[in-house]
């Protein structure tokens, strides 16, 4: 019984390997509506499972339904902590609907968690540099430019922040 009862706590948490296939197969494939139906489908059954809240949230991204994005974004962050990934489309996701300062926080935990990550140093630059913050987005942007030598993004931000 105990085994029994385990394996359904299990199943519980995580849904079918081929769900989750099926569900980045319709999402890489651009089936976007196929993706959105089937990954929120998931998020009710599984909703301990990050992999579907990661997906929503892309969908919504892309949709331009971003407060919606950054709910899934939060959701994931909420079962992954050290997911960096996630703080950085959170970040991004911030950044679009204007919460600078929140999409500062998003970018410093990027940092702190992954800190070898160039874009998450050009990212804060950005939000930095729009926050007026020039100093700061100076130094992220040649942190950037120390981990990737060759970033030209980089390189162009820190020319524009420097002008």
């Amino acid at each position: 019984l105990a085994s029994i009862t385990r394996k359904v706590e299990f199943s519980n948490v995580s849904p079918p390997q081929k769900k989750l296939n099926s569900l980045l197969e319709h999402f890489q494939s651009g089936r976007i509506n196929d993706a959105e139906k089937l990954a929120t489908s998931i998020t009710k059954d599984f909703p301990e499972h990050p992999f579907a809240w990661k997906v929503l949230g892309a969908l919504f991204g892309q949709s331009k339904r971003l407060s919606e994005a950054v709910k899934a974004y939060e959701k994931v962050i909420a079962l992954l902590p050290h997911d960096a990934e996630a703080h950085i489309n959170l970040g991004s996701t911030l950044y679009q609907l204007g919460r600078l300062e929140e999409s500062e926080t998003s970018y410093k935990k990027v940092i702190t968690l992954k800190p070898g990550l160039a874009e998450a140093y050009i990212n804060l630059g950005v939000t930095l540099q729009e926050l007026g913050k020039l100093e700061e987005a100076e130094a992220s942007y040649n942190q950037a430019i120390a981990i990737e030598h060759d970033y030209t993004e980089a390189h162009y931000n820190l020319g524009n922040t420097l002008q």
